[in-house]
């Protein structure tokens, strides 16, 4: 996710907020002509790693300030808007967000008679980590032997998801979260530009700036999230539970917990709600026909509610609930409240323990198919 914002041609590229190590290195290495041809900005979501390829690009390509970029030219304003033919963006499909094998080739064979139009073309491969390993074998090759003023820059937030061949062929540039100065201004920017959206108290703005973690991606997200407060109510029952102990987790579907766990889950949107135009396993489909009339489909005896709280429903609420139990413990590490309303852990030991409990939670997530089980379990570790 990128954003555009304020333009310095002596402290970034254009677009780019924070950052200025990073810039400053690479329009080093452009100005002497040492620049590596495939790079690897990895980091957290929403810091701004999208932003940061697209203002490479202007500094790539800019004739009025080379190897940064001036954001007002025509070379520029086409990059930044993703319409200039030597800037290409490889991105996911589907629910999953996957690369797949074919856009991928096409890129590859693509990249072979560029640049186009310019002295150079940067190709973007965004998310990386979430590369089909075909895609990957698809592009290694011209990864590692691009053409004269062809570049490659990967984005992703686990490195250790992309594969170790592209890696080795590739310098990789960590990234930072932005500071809180940053991450406010862009996350101001972006609200003065949704004209359309509610208007959001400012209460609740530099909450969410604070506990985002330098990522404008996400205090966003919490801001335009719909099943936010839900998921605060279900994370304040939760804290309240543990105090009370295991009567209060195994005490029906009426208690304050379950009924808060319900509510949240209602509030979520289904992932599996979106078309899914990838297709993960990328396998041949044989279709036989059968001379047999098909059965009729029998009819689903679940009701409306039920299929509101389906698996998936579950288990994105349950991983937006750990997002916020990990940034208020977080926050209460760093000696501040943390949320407003929420019972506190009373010595740093206990919440650092209870932040290990809880991102084993998340990782649990995607193997367990019980989420509900999945959470108790977690409850009864840390209340034990």
């Amino acid at each position: 996710m990128g954003y555009a914002s304020r333009v310095s041609q002596d402290h970034g590229f254009p677009g780019v907020v924070g950052h200025a190590r990073v810039t400053d290195m690479l329009s080093r290495a452009i100005e002497r002509q040492r620049l590596h041809h495939g790079l690897v900005f990895s980091g957290p979501r929403g810091i701004g790693k999208a932003t940061l390829a697209r203002g490479l690009a202007c500094a790539l390509i800019c004739d009025v300030a080379p190897a940064r970029g001036c954001g007002s030219c025509d070379a520029c304003r086409r990059l930044l808007s993703g319409r200039h033919t030597d800037l290409r963006r490889l991105e996911g499909q589907g629910k999953t967000n996957t690369i797949a094998a074919e856009p991928a080739r096409e890129v590859a064979l693509r990249s072979q008679h560029a640049p186009f139009e310019a002295r150079a073309h940067l190709i973007i491969i965004d998310p990386a980590d979430r590369m089909h390993p075909r895609a990957a074998a698809a592009l290694l090759k011209s990864i590692e032997e691009p053409s004269a003023g062809v570049y490659w820059t990967l984005i992703g937030a686990n490195r250790s998801d992309i594969l170790d061949t592209i890696l080795s062929r590739c310098m990789t540039i960590p990234l930072e979260g932005l500071s809180l100065a940053d991450t406010r201004a862009v996350v101001l920017a972006e609200l003065a530009r949704d004209s359309a959206g509610d208007p959001i108290d400012d209460a609740r703005r530099e909450l969410a700036i604070s506990l985002a973690d330098g990522s404008p991606g996400v205090a966003l997200e919490l801001l335009r999230d719909p099943s936010l407060e839900p998921t605060r109510e279900l994370l304040a029952a939760t804290l309240r539970a543990l105090e009370l102990g295991p009567p209060a987790v195994f005490s029906g579907e009426r208690s304050p917990l379950w009924s808060a766990w319900n509510t949240a889950v209602l509030a979520t949107a289904d992932p599996s709600a979106a078309p899914d135009d990838g297709d993960d396993d990328e396998d041949e489909v044989v279709v036989v026909k059968s001379k047999r009339k098909p059965k009729k489909a029998k009819k689903s005896k679940k009701s409306k509610s039920d299929s509101k709280a389906s698996p998936g429903r579950q288990r994105a609420m349950a991983g937006r609930l750990a997002e916020l139990w990990l940034l208020h413990l977080r926050e209460l590490l760093l000696g501040r409240e943390g949320l407003h309303g929420m019972p506190r852990l009373h010595t740093d030991s206990a919440t650092a323990s209870h932040m290990q409990s809880i991102q084993q939670f998340q990782t649990n997530l995607a193997r367990n198919p019980n989420v509900r089980l999945n959470f108790e379990q977690l409850l009864l570790s840390l209340g034990g």
